[in-house]
């Protein structure tokens, strides 16, 4: 609830105050640092690929934040944490959003992140997917992108 709070009082800055441009881009990329934070409280997906490189190294995905990624991809270079659904269109649905609820909701309900390999991020950017993307299931799809469920 922190982080509905925490943008609420943002969103509502946006509105209500007289600011400068550079005051209004310093508190929407605030909001979009508090979405990105707030995906250490989600239990990452896993691609195809992504789990099979992992399972080489003996590493469970599922169990793994950014934080943790230097651990075990030195340089960021193999794998990818990618937010399923854009940050910026989480962000957009906050700003919309009326009450602190109405924000969890948003961000229980949109919140996904899933590791990938650098070379699938690759395949979404080439087609246009980096930051864009309306329908991510056909996104990733298109690029050749297949979700594995853990079972547990």
């Amino acid at each position: 609830m922190p982080f509905a709070y925490s943008i609420r009082a943002k969103a509502c800055a946006l509105r209500e105050n007289e600011l400068t441009k550079s005051q209004q881009a310093r508190l929407l990329e605030s909001i979009s640092d508090d979405i990105k934070k707030c995906t250490n409280f989600v239990v990452p997906e896993v691609s195809r690929a992504a789990r099979n490189e992992a399972s080489n190294l003996g590493i469970d995905l599922c169990l793994k934040s950014w934080h943790d990624q230097p651990r075990f991809d030195r340089g960021r270079k193999k794998f990818h944490l990618e937010h399923y659904i854009p940050v910026s269109d989480i962000r957009r649905e906050c700003l919309a959003a009326k009450t602190e609820l109405k924000i969890l909701k948003t961000l229980k309900n949109r919140l996904r992140v899933v590791w990938i390999l650098k070379s699938e991020d690759a395949k979404l950017t080439r087609l246009g997917f980096r930051s864009k993307r309306r329908d991510p299931k056909t996104a990733y799809r298109n690029a050749g992108i297949e979700l594995v469920r853990k079972t547990r």
